[in-house]
């Protein structure tokens, strides 16, 4: 057994610097860092690592619309001090760009993490540019968080589109009013029941239709412009729901 420090390859350079207890990203800089892996081998750092580096990014995904995914690539080294932060040397070049981005400051001291499978689904989402893959991600990180709601409350549903109804009361149960202002989308249906409402709509009317491609049902297909801009325009409610659900996992299902 021996103490290794990982360094994972990013997609792209983080904004922020972070060092969350032996997790570590620096601003301008395309990796992430894991400091004191406790492993028998290099293959074993690395995978004991991996984990702890993606609860901080889906952490920062969800809180700071950081969209930061591990790449091709790591590097494992025997850790010769408990302050290294880099195995590699780079030359750095930070680029700006413009838009409504949310402004964090340059180092955040801490970020909490609290590892969920949900907050992964929801990073994904954030990342992908296709509408299609970013309701999908959305949808599961909504089924995930619904399926630990019932869970903890002693329901079984048989029923998806139930469980969903069910989620969604425990969820916006103080502040329907929230899903009321985000209805108004083509397609929304309105019977007067807001939680079924939502949830018919996202798992009816985008959910099935994504994942399923029978001829004789009704389904969404890719390049079809009427099929995208209804997905694209179903997205926002489908965030504000997954972010919710998020926030109540967090809340009440973590420790």
């Amino acid at each position: 057994m021996g103490l290794f420090i990982v360094e994972f390859n990013l997609k792209a350079k983080s904004r922020v610097t972070v060092e969350n207890g032996d997790v570590i990203v620096d601003k301008g800089y395309p990796t992430v860092t894991v400091r004191s892996v406790e492993a028998d081998s290099i293959d074993d750092a690395a995978d004991k690592a991996r984990p702890k580096a993606d609860a901080l990014l889906d952490e920062l995904c969800r809180q700071y619309q950081m969209k930061l995914e591990i790449g091709n690539g790591y590097t494992v080294v025997a850790q010769d001090s408990p302050t290294t932060r880099h195995i590699k040397k780079f030359h750095m070049k930070i680029y700006t760009k413009g838009g409504h981005r949310k402004k964090i400051p340059s180092v955040l001291n801490k970020v909490e993490t609290k590892p969920s499978d949900a907050k992964t689904y929801y990073r994904k989402a954030a990342i992908s540019e296709d509408p299609f893959d970013r309701f999908r991600n959305l949808y599961l990180a909504i089924e995930n968080v619904a399926s630990k709601i019932a869970a903890a409350k002693g329901e079984h549903f048989h029923s998806e589109l139930k469980l969903l109804q069910f989620a969604l009361k425990e969820c916006f149960s103080s502040n329907r009013q929230l899903l009321v202002e985000h209805r108004q989308v083509y397609g929304f249906e309105n019977t007067g029941d807001i939680f079924l409402d939502v949830a018919t709509f996202l798992y009816r009317k985008n959910r099935v239709q994504l994942s399923h491609s029978k001829a004789s049902e009704e389904k969404k297909i890719p390049f079809k412009p009427a099929d995208e801009s209804e997905v694209q325009v179903s997205l926002p409610l489908a965030e504000l729901v997954a972010e919710s659900l998020l926030s109540y996992e967090d809340a009440h299902l973590l420790s």
